[in-house]
């Protein structure tokens, strides 16, 4: 099955997005207030880890990547690091959307090739807010 960019009626386009995150209640707010932010131009599909994730790849084509940085097993950057050396999936843009304390992980993630950092601070709402304008930023 695919996913990915396609037209909707009206002319916009509507950005498929792979959510990573292995806080439930993280997916299921953080898709809730996206889906509220978009107004039908974002389709999610939310994965509880890394691992599950890529075997997402391995079905679907995501226009986006958005991932947590704190999952056990496979790590935020770790997780970029596999997606930037796949020759599949390296061209997807990648959102780091973390709590992760400070710059340098912000840092690093932008020189592992994430195309965006976005914390989580603040409230769900705003949180949201920022996400949505750093996707949309990658399509402008």
């Amino acid at each position: 099955m695919t996913i990915g960019l396609r037209s909707k009626s009206g002319g916009s386009m509507q950005i498929s997005i792979l959510h990573v995150d292995d806080e439930p209640a993280h997916l299921e707010i953080t898709r809730i207030y996206l889906k509220r932010e978009a107004k039908g131009d974002f389709e999610i599909v939310s994965v509880p880890s890394a691992r599950k994730a890529l075997e997402k790849l391995e079905t679907y084509d995501f226009d986006v990547i958005v991932s947590d940085y704190k999952m056990p097993n496979m790590n935020g950057l770790e997780f970029l690091c596999a997606v930037k050396k796949s020759e599949k999936y390296a061209n997807i843009p990648f959102v780091l959307f973390t709590n992760a304390d400070g710059t340098k992980v912000e840092e690093e993630a932008l020189s592992k090739g994430a195309e965006r950092y976005v914390a989580k601070s603040g409230s769900p709402a705003t949180q949201c807010n920022q996400l949505a304008q750093a996707i949309r930023g990658l399509f402008a």
